[in-house]
């Protein structure tokens, strides 16, 4: 019997390891409440031209948060003035209550992602993520002008 116990503990713990080091970096770029707004805010907006969308309720808007804060979607960062991002998208994602929305920046033509305001910004892989990325707006400006 404790030989069972044992190995759960021990599957458990490379489980919890595994999964706190799927998102260290991506959360070390974005804070703490960033990440928790990316992952769990329930009013989400795409911003483009001028306009605004609701995409709270979006299909593909779980696999959108997920992709940006797990690591495995990043080849890591650049230097924002080497980068030289021109952002043409944003999505903020708003907290319930008095905490302050989480603003994220998409270059979609050189695929950069990041906060206006950071050094730096994410150089997410070409493939899945960034495709994902610009399929996910394309989807999500389709889907509004269609309204």
């Amino acid at each position: 019997m404790a030989v069972i116990i044992a190995v759960a503990v021990a599957v458990s713990l490379v489980t919890v390891w595994h999964h706190w080091n799927r998102g260290y970096a991506s959360i070390a770029y974005w804070g703490a409440l960033n990440g928790e707004n990316i992952r769990y805010a329930p009013k989400v907006e795409l911003r483009h031209d001028g306009q605004s969308y609701d995409i709270s309720k979006m299909r593909g808007l779980v696999h959108f948060r997920q992709a940006l804060i797990e690591d495995s979607s990043f080849e890591g960062t650049l230097p924002t003035d080497e980068a030289a991002p021109n952002w043409t998208h944003q999505v903020d994602f708003t907290p319930d209550g008095d905490e302050p929305a989480t603003t994220v920046w998409f270059d979609l033509d050189q695929g950069f992602v990041g906060l206006a305001d950071s050094k730096s910004v994410l150089v997410p892989k070409p493939n899945p993520t960034a495709s994902g990325i610009r399929q996910f707006v394309a989807d999500a400006l389709t889907q509004q002008a269609s309204k």
